[in-house]
């Protein structure tokens, strides 16, 4: 599907001017070797491995759950992976206590923690991971010098918007007839 389709189908320019968010979730940090947290738990733990839908502990490494936003040229619609970055024991334990404190989270360094379709495999990611607004998930905010970052601050067009739903197997015919 190009830009001009797209520009064309009513179905894109209702969507487009809706605003709000389209998300493409990811269940688990990649490597996450124990599936996906059971519909209606809080939380799948085996051994000292632990899955929540905020955060998750796997073989001694630290994630938390995050949106990495991509604007979409021309639309009020943005797109987001919720997706998991990768956090140090020192920022996770800070995560913990700004938790338990009730304050939000500062942010801190974090490693994008999952293989984003559409874009290519290779290096982990570097990312800051800043706080969303009060309710909502941390953002990631992908460092200079790669596509992610690139795609971040320019946006993605529609027809980009497609490849990437196509390249995680998700229906775009659906989300344009939702």
């Amino acid at each position: 599907m190009t830009d001009t389709d797209l520009q064309d189908d009513p179905r894109w320019q209702k969507l487009a001017a809706r605003g709000g968010l389209i998300t493409l979730p990811f269940d688990a940090p990649d490597g996450w070797p124990h599936g996906p947290l059971p519909k209606g738990e809080k939380a799948l733990e085996v051994g000292d491995d632990r899955l929540s839908p905020t955060y998750c502990t796997m073989q001694g490494h630290r994630f938390l759950r995050a949106l990495l936003l991509l604007p979409i040229t021309g639309a009020r619609t943005v797109f987001g992976f919720e997706t998991w970055a990768s956090v140090s024991e020192e920022s996770w334990q800070g995560w913990l206590s700004a938790r338990a404190d009730g304050r939000p989270f500062a942010g801190c360094f974090a490693w994008a923690a999952n293989a984003l379709p559409g874009f290519a495999p290779g290096e982990p990611v570097a990312c800051n991971l800043v706080p969303g607004p009060p309710g909502e998930l941390a953002r990631l905010q992908p460092h200079p010098g790669n596509a992610l970052y690139a795609a971040q601050r320019e946006g993605i067009s529609p027809a980009r918007l497609a490849e990437i739903h196509a390249a995680a197997g998700a229906d775009f015919a659906a989300l344009l007839d939702a």
